[in-house]
Formats: C-alpha cells, structure tokens, sequence
C-alpha cells in the first residue's frame, strides 16, 4: 500500500491509485457490474422502446411521420441536455446521487408517457425522459472506470454497455409479448415501473467513487468502508486521509467546458472526439431507431422485423465485448478496424440484392462492427480525461454525439422521401464509419505520444494554476 505521512498532518495518507491498480477482480466487481448493468440496461430499453412502439402509438393519436419523426428528436434533445447537466451534478456533489436522480427521473417520466392525453403532451413528457436517461451512461461509466485499474478500463466500460444492448434488444420480444395484448402503453408502464425498482440496488450496492472523493478531499471514513469492501486482503489504517497519486494537489477549481481543452494534446483529441462520436451516433440511431421499420420494408412480417431488430443489437453488444480488450492492450486507434469492416457490409446492403438469408447474415455483421466501434468510441472518455472532470467529460461527448443521433433518424427520412428505398439508405450511411476510421486513426497516433498519468490514464497533466 502506498502510504505516507503528511507533515502538517498526524494522519497517514493513503494513494488510492496503487490500490486500484493492483486489485483482483472479485465480488465487489460482480456486484458493480450487476448494478451498473441493471440501470444502463433499463437505459436501453427505455430509450429504444420508442422506435418499436412507435407505429402504434402513430396510429393510436393519428400521428404523420413528421410528428412521429419529432417524438424520436426530443427524446435526443433531451439527452444533450440531460448528459450536460447530470454529469456537472455527478462532479459535484458525486456519481452515486447523480445517478440515483436520473434514475428515478427517467422512470417517473415513463410513467407518464404512458398516460399522455395528446400529441403536444407526449412531446413534452418525451423531452423530460430524455433528459434524465441523457445523464444515467455517462455517470454510470464515470463510475465503472474510476474503479477499474487501466489494464481494464476500457474492457469495464464495453461490459457495463453490454447492459445499455441487451435492454435495447429486449424491446422487440418486449413488444411482441405485450402490445398486442395490452397497448402500447404497457411498454412504458413496464419500463417506468422496473427504473423505479432499480433505484433499490443502486442505493443499497452502488459505491461511489473514492477517486472523486479523494479528490474532492471528503468523507474519508466512507473511502477507507468502501476500499475494504473492493479490497478485502487490503488493511486499511484506521484515520487515514486519501488522496489521488502522491504528487501536488490539483482539480479543486470549478469545472469549466474550457477544462476539456486544456493540457498538452486536449485540444486536439476532444474535438476529435466529439466529432468521431458524432459519426457514430449518427449511424447508431439511424439502425435503431429505423431498424424495425427498414426490415419490414425490406420483406419481412412485422413480429420478424422486431425479432431480427433485437437480435441484430445482441450482435452489437458482442462486437463491443470484442473491441474492448484491443483497446487496453492496443490503444484507441485498434478502434478503427471495427467502422472500416462495416462500410462494405453497408455497401452490399445498399447496393446488391439480398435474399432474405443473406440480408440477415450482413446486417447482423454490419450491427457487429458499427456497434462494438460504437462502444469503442464511448470507453475512450476514461483513457483521455483525468478524474476530477471525467464525468463531465464523458457527458460533454455524449451531449455533443446527440447531434450526430439527431441526425441520423432525420437524415434517413429525409433521403427516403426524395426517392432513396430502404436499402439505399445503408449506402448513403456507410459513409459515416468511413469518416471514423480517418479520426481514430488520428486519435490512436495522438494517443501513443501520451505519458501515462498515476491513475494509468493517457492524457496530458492538468494545467498548473497560478498561485
């Protein structure tokens, strides 16, 4: 254990960062990700919910494709901002009661939806559910990573998302057993009701952050609990103050955006970032939220083309399972082969005709690379930004990647009404992984020019603040 003894203070000090990065994987982690996969799978469904629903709910309120269309923006909208103001309260006041309010927030939303009288109300209670599921990702993978040593950052991060897939597939089957027999609105109820039971473990089991404690220079009591609980052959010298890494002191200022910019190479890495995230999301939301819609389009029944749309997002989640330890040993530019595999499954989509076999044989390649590069991109936050704003990291990209997700639904409308088919849909969006291949390309060549910090991340020191 590193351990010292501070001059101005009797109390040993104890380096968090040794302790994590030397733990064994254990209960304590099987526990962390059984949470954090019960509020990010909940986060899934409740945000695809809305693509499966969605011809039913048109024809309950006679809605236009337009006005169905704009129920899928808010939700997005409402996710910039929630992802924006969430991850300012996680770095603040902590991960943990930042996650428990988005929680309850998006669950009581669902709630609502589900109970809406008319179109403007259903926009309305929309736009509030995004902003809370906007927060719960970011939080939840500020959590996971600041736990996990850097050998398995990134992999940490892709097996929590694998949570956010599953609960995005569950949607279909979902679906199919309940709608028919009860209504639309038993999707939501649902979903409402099972956010509002999750909030029980998250209280009960979800630790906070002893990097964001330390580093805020609170609760010591509380880091030396927790530690014994994630490290049980560890002891814990009793009165001890905690800090993150033995050098100087920093992070103690207020968060600004201008924070994301600052230091050696962030200037350069977090607009590429964003802009990578962007490409992705675009891409993304274009399968989830058309999905369904697109394999009915395509020939099959209405009951196959959910079944296929969830199976196609189980294959997701194995691609970012696949992607996650290349990244810890490789670094972020092994990304890149995910993206660059599916442009030409997009391509064949789009431009050679397809049995029904083979159609499901690519889209299930094409949902393996697009998501696991989709996952990818997400774990990156935790490799390039330092603890004290990781959050708001993390929450500044996944708000800037809603432009890409907004995009990407209307996009595809948009080239459908001016004559485009279904399947040319695929062409016109293969261009977006293309574009990812170039930026993490970049990304991984900037990367190997990085020192490691104390924590195991790659990003350059904190600027030093005049005194």
């Amino acid at each position: 254990m590193a351990e010292s003894v501070d001059a101005r203070d009797a109390r040993p000090v104890v380096d968090v960062v040794p302790l994590i990065e030397n733990q064994k994987v254990g209960r304590f982690w099987v526990v962390l990700f059984a949470v954090a996969w019960a509020v990010t799978f909940l986060d899934g469904f409740d945000l695809q919910i809305i693509s499966f629903a969605g011809r039913y709910i048109q024809e309950s309120f006679a809605l236009s494709n337009t006005q169905l269309g704009t129920l899928g923006t808010v939700g997005v909208v409402g996710t910039l901002l929630g992802g924006i103001a969430l991850g300012y309260l996680g770095d603040r006041v902590g991960r943990k009661p930042a996650i428990v309010v988005s929680t309850i927030g998006f669950g009581v939303f669902m709630l609502l939806f589900a109970v809406a009288q008319d179109y403007a109300q259903l926009v309305v209670l929309r736009f509030a559910t995004g902003v809370f599921l906007g927060g719960a990702l970011p939080l939840v993978w500020a959590v996971v990573t600041e736990f996990a040593p850097a050998r398995l950052r990134s992999t940490s991060v892709v097996i929590t998302m694998i949570g956010y897939s599953l609960g995005s597939a569950s949607g279909g089957p979902i679906s199919n057993a309940l709608i028919p027999r009860f209504g639309w609105e038993a999707v939501f109820i649902a979903g409402g009701v099972a956010s509002l039971l999750a909030v029980v473990p998250v209280v009960l089991f979800l630790p906070e952050s002893v990097k964001f404690l330390a580093q805020k220079d609170l609760h010591h009591q509380r880091i030396a609990g927790i530690l014994r609980r994630a490290l049980p052959d560890v002891t814990v010298p009793a009165g001890a103050r905690f800090v993150v890494g033995t050098g100087p002191r920093r992070d103690r200022t207020r968060f600004t955006p201008a924070d994301l910019f600052r230091g050696g190479r962030l200037a350069l890495i977090t607009p590429i970032v964003w802009v990578a995230y962007m490409c992705s999301s675009a891409i993304v939301f274009y399968l989830a939220f058309w999905g369904p819609i697109l394999n009915e389009r395509i020939g099959f029944s209405v009951s196959a083309a959910a079944t296929l749309a969830a199976w196609t997002a189980v294959a997701g989640a194995a691609g970012q399972l696949l992607i996650g330890r290349f990244i810890d040993h490789r670094g972020a530019g092994t990304i890149a082969w995910m993206p660059l595999l599916a442009v030409p499954c997009l391509m064949v989509i789009g431009l050679v005709p397809l049995s029904a076999a083979g159609y499901i044989v690519v889209i299930v390649l094409a949902h393996v690379f697009v998501i696991g590069g989709h996952g990818g991109i997400i774990s990156i936050c935790g490799i390039f930004y330092r603890p004290a704003i990781r959050a708001n990291g993390a929450g500044w990209a996944t708000s800037m990647a809603k432009f890409g997700a907004m995009l990407g639904p209307w996009l595809a409308g948009f080239v459908m009404d001016h004559g485009l088919d279904a399947r040319g849909t695929f062409f016109v969006f293969a261009f977006f992984p293309l574009a990812m291949v170039v930026l993490l390309v970049l990304l991984g060549r900037i990367q190997r020019g990085l020192p490691a910090d104390a924590d195991g991340s790659l990003h350059a020191p904190a600027p030093a603040v005049a005194r």
